[in-house]
């Protein structure tokens, strides 16, 4: 299973991760990565980089070898309407937003209908791409109920490795029973998926085997995979973006 996408990456612009984007994008190559997704953290998340790193995404090159750079964000979902801590101004210098849930964002966790109602109303917003690891259970939610909206408002949800990677634990185990469900109802509702690594050091990046063992044993449709084809994935992102960054 040829993975072609990694689209949620940290750099040394969130301090809590060590590589540079060279460094991840060496290892992307190694790996036959072709498209890099550079997501630091949005500004509410206390060590995240300053709103300028944002705005200032574009001096990154376009390609750092064979690996093409996505200039993105893991934006924090900041209130039980789906609000996002991206300022309208910065969404122009954005190709990829991930909206997550993280325990360091005042007011938050809520109810299980509050996380639903959160991220149903994020899914709207038309610049969010993707709902970043969702297994949490300080956020419990409707699985079906978001994953219909996430069909419905042709997004993404996300399997991260991250979460499962160190299998003896129980918290991964967990993330494991999480994943397991939510690709059954996936599948069931023709909702598509990215895996992504959420790599804190760039020896992670590309670490997808853990993914691919579900994919394979859940008999997930690998067509709702947008990370295994490099023409999906890039069409996914042009569709969102409305123009296309690849020309």
């Amino acid at each position: 299973m040829q993975f072609i996408a990694d689209m949620h990456t940290h750099t040394i612009a969130s301090t809590h991760a060590y590589s540079t984007v060279t460094e991840n994008a060496a290892e992307a190559e190694r790996k036959g990565i072709k498209l890099l997704a550079v997501t630091d953290h949005g500004t509410t998340m206390p060590d995240a980089p300053h709103e300028w790193h944002f705005y200032n995404l574009k001096v990154l090159p376009r390609k750092i070898g064979d690996v093409f750079i996505i200039r993105g964000i893991e934006a924090n979902i900041i209130d039980f309407d789906g609000s996002i801590d991206v300022p309208d101004g910065m969404y122009s210098s954005l190709d990829w937003i991930i909206a997550s849930y993280h325990f360091m964002v005042p007011s938050m966790p809520g109810t299980a209908n509050q996380h639903t109602n959160s991220y149903i109303k994020a899914l709207e917003n038309p610049r969010i791409n993707c709902l970043g690891h969702t297994d949490s259970s300080n956020y419990p939610y409707d699985v079906r109920e978001v994953c219909i909206a996430c069909r419905e408002y042709g997004k993404a949800m996300e399997l991260n490795v991250s979460h499962i990677r160190d299998i003896e634990k129980p918290s991964a185990q967990e993330a494991c029973k999480f994943y397991r469900n939510m690709l059954t109802v996936c599948a069931e509702e023709g909702t598509n998926i990215v895996v992504n690594s959420d790599s804190h050091f760039w020896n992670t990046i590309g670490e997808f085997d853990p993914a691919a063992k579900l994919i394979e044993e859940t008999k997930f449709p690998p067509e709702l995979v947008l990370s295994l084809d490099e023409r999906r994935m890039k069409d996914f992102i042009t569709r969102h973006r409305q123009r296309n960054i690849f020309e």
